[in-house]
């Protein structure tokens, strides 16, 4: 019988809370997209669970934590220019659990608001950021030998080079979702491809999105006159 993908980890006394659903679903997202970056969304929720367990305000983790990090990283081939985030519903789920994945992916890069959201949006924000910051994280929650049995276990690889390019064709093909968050950096920075390509147009379409108070306060002294 051959090995399930999400499998445990006895050498650090982790179990995964692993289902076929869930196996199927990283299956497709192998199909869809490269290895490191597969890697680098399951060493995410194994991050997870590692936090879950030790966090105080949650203790507790279960296969809809894990559903929300199978569709953390894009589909190239599926984007659509004016969406933020490419996946189909999960119409077997209530609107509850639907909301929740959603919620999940959409602020993942966004700690200020997950923290206080529901375990499975908390978990998967501090999890996404355990696979960057690693046992810098703040609060104890995991072991250097910890991260190091996940990560040789989904060795990331080329994620942050290959990553980086992803995050270049967000800004060049989907701009208007990179804007008003993290993605813009990559845009200001390093243009379309990491070597400047593009980079002076992209600071322009980034410094007129941004420039929100002078519109905001604008219609705001126009809507006065609906009170004459």
């Amino acid at each position: 019988m051959s090995q399930r993908f999400l499998r445990d980890l006895p050498e650090i006394d982790l179990v995964f809370p692993s289902t076929p659903v869930l196996e199927d679903s990283v299956e497709f997202l192998r199909k869809e997209t490269f290895d490191d970056a597969v890697n680098h969304c399951v060493r995410c929720a194994y991050f997870a669970v590692i936090i879950g367990k030790k966090h105080p305000r949650i203790r507790r983790i279960n296969s809809r934590h894990g559903k929300c990090f199978a569709g953390l990283y894009p589909s190239r081939g599926r984007m659509v220019p004016d969406t933020r985030f490419d996946h189909d519903e999960a119409t077997k789920w209530d609107k509850h659990r639907i909301q929740l994945v959603w919620d999940s992916i959409a602020l993942h890069t966004t700690q200020s608001i997950a923290i206080h959201k529901q375990s499975e949006v908390h978990l998967m924000n501090s999890g996404s950021l355990t696979d960057f910051v690693g046992p810098l994280l703040p609060g104890d929650y995991f072991t250097v030998d910890e991260y190091k049995a996940i990560v040789k276990a989904f060795p990331r690889g080329d994620f942050m080079e290959r990553g980086k390019k992803v995050m270049y064709g967000f800004c060049r093909d989907k701009p208007g979702t990179t804007y008003d968050n993290l993605l813009g950096d990559f845009g200001l920075s390093f243009g379309y491809d990491g070597k400047g390509e593009g980079k002076e147009e992209y600071a322009k379409g980034h410094e007129t999105h941004s420039r929100l108070m002078g519109p905001l306060f604008a219609a705001w002294d126009e809507c006065s006159k609906y009170e004459e």
